[in-house]
């Protein structure tokens, strides 16, 4: 961010500076990465006050503090009635300084991938601010927000939602003048109640874009008509599977699977009178519709069709989605257990398809699913009982209803599902089993830390696994 004074601080955030001034640019929130000479906010949340680490804040190198609380402060600090309120009007009012060109991402699957492929693509061309991780709630839109300086000249920032509204919020700090709507699926669905609410939450990225944006959205989502009515005059590039989308591909001509140990996508991009080869070192058809919206989006910002090319194919594979690794037998873990739902469950099985090998199965709950979260876990078992998969271990108290689905079908013995009480035993068991033709998947919501079995089942690489 750029360099400000306690006491500009305290008046836009209409705060009570206390001590004597002094300058900063850069937040932290978290005293355990904040860096020396970092303001420290202190937010307050159902399980924690921060207003409680002011002091090894200060220990740990911290300049000043925002506070909410009436707490012994042995540094200058900005005292205001919300922290996250101060945090967001700080976020808005730096987003509005930049005034650069900011894309909005969300979706129930794929946003991170997008965002990624978008950032790889536009890093050719510009200085980008990219969304770190997956800080893309009511915290991380605003901290990442307060990462701006002079030298961006775009930003791409991803968006998630647990609840209608969220993403309208997110829109009101970030003001975006492109979004993209990757989807919606049966994800978040304990806030959300079904699907068609999701879809009406994320479609609140349409009607949060600025007057003059563009809208990339997917023509065949079945929201695509009702996400229509909300774009009021604005600009529409759409991505899809036929011509009838401006951006698009022909699944059908797309080759994808295991090329010597690493993962390979290749299609052809269609745009107007223009085609252009693709290679994503990925796999699986939902990545090339994750690649069309990527595009669509640097097209409606004019970058051309060589920088989309080769920024698609300078990409890696993110950690923890469909990440591959090595085990410690030869084989491949393929690591995809940062979050799960049942639609990027159903492109991750898509993608196994495309992999000639055994492939075993190992699945942790599939969380926030709502009161139909059984009935989504028995589904889920009969949905892996008619798939090749050789083996399907488990953990999880949800995960139990996949398990006790697919020995229901199954009559073979050879066949049986197995549901482990803990990461470890499951762990155990598979390090028993591991061989240097076996691919095994890895995939759970983020709730269910999976990374501690990837971690136990790979070589260790440079850099961390997840």
């Amino acid at each position: 961010m750029r360099v400000m004074s306690l006491q500009q601080l305290a008046d836009i955030v209409h705060g009570h500076h206390i001590g004597a001034d002094a300058c900063f640019d850069a937040i932290s929130t978290d005293t355990r990465s904040l860096k020396k000479g970092e303001l420290f906010v202190a937010l307050q949340g159902e399980n924690f006050d921060a207003n409680d680490f002011v002091a090894q804040a200060k220990s740990k190198g911290a300049i000043a503090a925002l506070i909410s609380n009436d707490v012994a402060v042995d540094m200058p600090y900005v005292n205001v009635n919300d922290t996250l309120s101060a945090l967001t009007t700080l976020a808005k009012q730096q987003r509005e300084l930049a005034g650069i060109p900011l894309v909005a991402i969300t979706g129930s699957n794929g946003k991170t991938s997008v965002k990624e492929m978008l950032a790889s693509i536009l890093n050719r061309s510009h200085k980008v601010l990219a969304t770190a991780g997956n800080l893309n709630n009511q915290i991380g839109v605003p901290l990442t927000l307060l990462k701006l300086n002079e030298h961006h000249d775009i930003a791409v920032i991803e968006m998630g939602a647990s609840q209608q509204g969220d993403i309208a919020e997110l829109c009101e700090i970030a003001e975006p003048t492109v979004v993209i709507l990757n989807n919606a699926g049966a994800a978040h669905l304990a806030g959300f109640g079904d699907i068609e609410s999701v879809a009406t939450a994320k479609g609140e990225i349409i009607s949060g874009l600025s007057r003059n944006g563009t809208a990339v959205l997917n023509k065949e989502e079945p929201w695509f008509d009702q996400w229509l009515e909300l774009l009021d005059g604005r600009e529409l590039i759409s991505f899809g599977a036929s011509n009838q989308a401006d951006v698009w591909a022909n699944l059908g001509d797309v080759t994808t699977g295991l090329v010597d140990g690493q993962f390979t996508t290749r299609f052809i991009l269609h745009y107007q009178q223009q085609c252009i080869d693709i290679n994503l070192r990925l796999i699986g058809k939902h990545n090339v519709l994750n690649a069309l919206a990527a595009a669509a989006a640097a097209i409606s910002l004019n970058v051309s069709m060589d920088d989309i090319r080769d920024g698609l194919a300078a990409l890696k594979p993110v950690n923890g989605r469909m990440q591959p690794l090595t085990s410690i037998a030869g084989g491949m873990v393929i690591n995809d257990c940062y979050n799960a739902n049942p639609k990027s469950f159903d492109a991750a099985m898509s993608c196994l398809a495309d992999i000639n090998q055994p492939v075993c199965l190992v699945l942790g709950d599939f969380a926030e699913l709502g009161n139909d979260s059984e009935q989504i876990h028995q589904q889920l078992g009969q949905s892996i009982f008619n798939s090749d998969v050789h083996r399907f271990y488990a953990v999880g108290s949800e995960m139990k209803f996949a398990v006790n689905e697919f020995n229901r079908l199954s009559t073979s013995t050879r066949t049986k599902a197995r549901h482990f009480d803990s990461k470890q035993a499951l762990s155990d068991h598979l390090l028993g089993e591991l061989t240097a033709d076996m691919v095994v998947l890895v995939k759970g919501s983020r709730s269910q830390g999976l990374e501690s079995i990837v971690e136990k089942i790979t070589i260790k690489e440079s850099g961390e696994c997840c």
